[in-house]
Formats: C-alpha cells, structure tokens, sequence
C-alpha cells in the first residue's frame, strides 16, 4: 500500500514538473538565423496617429519571401488580409500557455492560408478582410512556415514584425521576455546616451557634465538606445537615482492596448521619427499613473543640487551607468 502510494507521489511529481517546464518553455524565434532591428514600445509616428511600436521587429536580411515561423504550438486564431494598414498581411495563432502571437506585414501565406485568403478576395474584393476563426481546425507546429516576409502596410523595408499579447488582446508584452534569445544571430552591442533635455532644454551628454534646471524638481528627457550593430534600438528599462536613492524607474515590459495611441506618455514631444531619423527621447518623470513606471518620486525632491545616476538596461543583458550633476538655475 505504501509502495503505491510512493509510486503515485512520484508520478504526480513528475506531471507537475513536466508542466511547469512546458508552461515556460521560451518560444522560438520566428526568423532563422535573425537578429532584432527594432524594440518593444519604441515611438512611431506612422500610419494616422503617432502609437508606440507593440512589437519586436526580426531582419529578413531586407528580402521578401523568408520564411516566417511559428513561434509556438497552436492554432490560426485570426488572418488579416490587407496591404495598405499599419499591420499588412497578418496571422494571429493563439497557444496553448494561452498567449496569441502576430506576424505581420507579410507578402503572403502559406499554401493552406493562402486558398483561405484567395477564397475570400474573390468574394469580398481588393479590400481589407479581417476573419476570426472561432474553432482550432487550422493547427500549427512549433517552427511551422506561416508566411513570407514582405513589407505589406507601414513596412518600408521587409522584415517581420512579431507581437506577443494576452487571449483577449488587451495587453501586449514584450515579446523578447517569450523568445529564446540564444537563436539569435550574435552580433556587437551596447548602451549609449546620447543627450538630455532638462527642462525643455537640449544638451549634448558629457559624463559628470553639470547642467541647470528651473522649477519645483528636475524634468529630464533622456536619448537613450541599444546600439546593435549599425541599429539603434530602444532599450527595456531606466533607473533614475538622485544621491544614490532611487527616485525614478521605468520598465518597459507590457502595455495596455488603451494606451498604444500615447506614446507621449513615454516620450517627450521633441521626439523625431521620419524615413532617415529616429530620435527617441524618455520622460524621467510624470504625473499620472502609468503601468510602465514602477518608481516615481522625482517630485518628492525640493534641493538646489543633485548627484544623478541613470542606470540603463537593455534586454539582452548590457547593462551601463550613467552620471551627471543638476544645479538649480
């Protein structure tokens, strides 16, 4: 009796570790041989209204036609057929951890999607189709070809834009938290700041620089990014320490799909994205409550003089500290 009890005790044991191992099992990345050319919550201002960038984009090494791979087990939740929207071509495939994942701007299907989205423009016309499928007839494997790259909708170069969110697409998330980032092709990177505004105000970084601010507490916008090879990408997180205490923090891990059309919530207003220039500039301050700041204190500080640390993180695990002084003008 107590051998079988050990024995179903061992059994339930390994289940639940089996679960658990299945549970985070990191997805694949949806490019072979890739690496990332732009990051999660990055400020565009394509398309009709500025809105953040909900995705993670995967180089197709600028070429149409690469295969784009299933992230993860599951099953087409939804196709959208359209070349002219921000998002072009898309699959939506929901998985059994109960994330959906998106591949967008694509310049076609594979075989099976494509009779489904050729039977539906010859019904429906040169037009955008969107088409939600309720059942889970259409499985996919891990590693699946769904698609080919292509620039279809705001894409000015082919590549593959890869989202991850919740069941009910109100949540998206950092998509580089799910993927296995030892598929990645390597490549140099590293921290860099490049200049802050203060106050309204611009200013070359220097380390140890000291600059002057007017108002009841600092208002610092910083340009900060990943360098990556010859990409500058946004970074995941910005610390903010004012004589070593920790008065600011930002997290850029997830975002609600209401606050996808306010990237200035994020970004002051001097940012500048155009067909040659990105330059992205991060409030280190705010007065509402948002989900991606974590710490905010700044204002809680009234001295004339401040030590100022900026701890930034990306999230391929570079790392930099940044410092320099703030006068009261």
């Amino acid at each position: 009796m107590e051998i079988k009890l050990v024995q179903k005790l061992i059994i339930q044991f390994i289940l639940i570790l089996f679960l658990s191992i299945s549970t985070f099992a990191l997805y694949r990345v949806p490019v072979d041989n890739s690496y990332v050319t732009a990051t999660f919550l990055e400020f565009r201002s394509t398309g009709k209204i500025p809105h953040f960038h909900s995705g993670v984009d995967f180089s197709t090494f600028l070429k149409e036609g690469i295969p784009i791979l299933a992230a993860e087990e599951g099953f087409l939740r939804r196709l959208e057929i359209d070349v002219d929207n921000i998002y072009g071509n898309t699959v939506v495939l929901e998985h059994p951890d109960g994330y959906r994942t998106l591949y967008a701007h694509l310049a076609n299907f594979n075989e099976e999607f494509e009779k489904i989205a050729n039977m539906l423009r010859d019904e429906f016309g040169d037009k955008r189709i969107v088409v939600e499928f309720l059942s889970e007839d259409f499985k996919v494997s891990k590693g699946e070809v769904i698609g080919f790259s292509g620039r279809t909708g705001e894409a000015a170069q082919a590549h593959c834009h890869f989202e991850v969110r919740d069941k009910e697409e109100k949540v998206i998330f950092d998509p580089l938290e799910f993927i296995d980032k030892s598929m990645l092709r390597p490549v140099q990177m590293g921290i860099i700041l490049k200049s802050l505004i203060i106050d309204g105000q611009e200013f070359n970084y220097t380390e140890n620089g000291t600059y002057t601010f007017t108002g009841p507490y600092p208002k610092i916008a910083v340009e900060a990014y990943t360098e990556l090879a010859k990409n500058l990408l946004g970074v995941k997180e910005i610390k903010v320490y004012f004589s070593e205490k920790l008065v600011y923090h930002i997290m850029l891990d997830r975002l609600s799909m209401e606050l996808w059309e306010k990237p200035y919530s994020l970004y002051d207003e001097k940012t500048v994205m155009s067909a040659l220039t990105y330059r992205g500039f991060y409030k280190l301050y705010s007065d509402e409550s948002l989900p991606f700041v974590k710490v905010n204190d700044m204002s809680g500080y009234n001295a004339s003089n401040y030590q100022v640390k900026l701890e930034i993180r990306d999230e391929f695990g570079n790392s930099k500290d940044f410092y320099f002084n703030l006068v009261r003008r």
